[in-house]
């Protein structure tokens, strides 16, 4: 499998890249002041303690496994939205469909991570495309459009599906 499709290596490298960025970055403020995380769709629940607590995501022993790429929002953010090509900086939390289990979180870490779009998996590059700054999403990806037969040992099994919740802090536009 190709390093360039792996979200966890890429977001580590785009946070020392993220440094950076230019004036040209849109953003707006906490997304957590106008989103509604308690919500529950095909089986996958969101939550959020306070407007400050932390983002939670449970992926039901019931949930259908997505096939297709499912974006439900959760708020819609305001000013220009991503494009495929742009660099994002974003707050999520990922969780497996076969494990059930967390396996990253910029939340847990404390900092948002920072990557361009069109090198991490399809399911986010597709996903995230059409946000907003301040806006929120739930993602659920079938394993095709995540990290498919190889999976990304030992966090994410082979053929799993993922869920995510996608906070989008920023946006950086690729150079003219």
């Amino acid at each position: 499998m190709r390093l360039t499709r792996l979200l966890l290596p890429l977001a580590a490298a785009a946070l020392v890249i993220s440094g950076c960025a230019d004036s040209e970055t849109a953003t707006v403020g906490d997304p957590n002041e106008t989103c509604s995380f308690d919500t529950t769709e095909q089986g996958v629940t969101t939550t959020a303690t306070g407007d400050d607590g932390p983002v939670t995501l449970v992926v039901g022993k019931d949930a259908p496994v997505p096939t297709e790429l499912e974006v439900f929002d959760l708020c819609e953010g305001a000013g220009e939205e991503a494009t495929q090509q742009d660099t994002v900086t974003v707050d999520y939390i990922g969780v497996g469909y076969k494990s059930r289990e967390e396996f990253d979180s910029s939340y847990s870490r404390g900092e948002p991570a920072t990557f361009p779009l069109n090198q991490v998996i399809p399911g986010w590059t597709q996903g995230v495309a059409g946000m907003k700054p301040g806006g929120a999403r739930l993602l659920l990806i079938p394993a095709d459009l995540a990290y498919g037969p190889a999976g990304a040992p030992p966090s994410i099994q082979p053929d799993e599906a993922l869920a995510f919740v996608v906070e989008l802090d920023s946006i950086q536009p690729p150079p003219s």
